[in-house]
């Protein structure tokens, strides 16, 4: 099953494009859960508990991402047949 994640000359590997949106989708939920997390440990010693509540929110979000974008590279995985 070709899914347009190969090149079209037939090399059989995946090109510059796939590899950028690869990257995205691991680089995007990684940041947001390291963002989240020293914004929290941030809030939590200025005792902002509002704060800390909204980016511990923000961080499962970006787990449950990360999980979601694991399951969609898996099972979109590039395949030349």
């Amino acid at each position: 099953m070709d899914n347009g994640a190969w090149k079209a000359d037939g090399s059989g590997r995946p090109g510059l494009g796939m590899f950028l949106l690869r990257a995205w989708m691991w680089m995007v939920p990684i940041v947001m859960l390291a963002g989240s997390a020293v914004f929290s440990v941030v809030a939590a010693l200025e005792g902002d508990w509002a704060l800390m509540g909204v980016m511990l929110v923000i961080g499962v979000f970006g787990l449950i991402l990360g999980l979601v974008h694991a399951w969609l590279l898996y099972r979109f995985r590039a395949s030349p047949h």
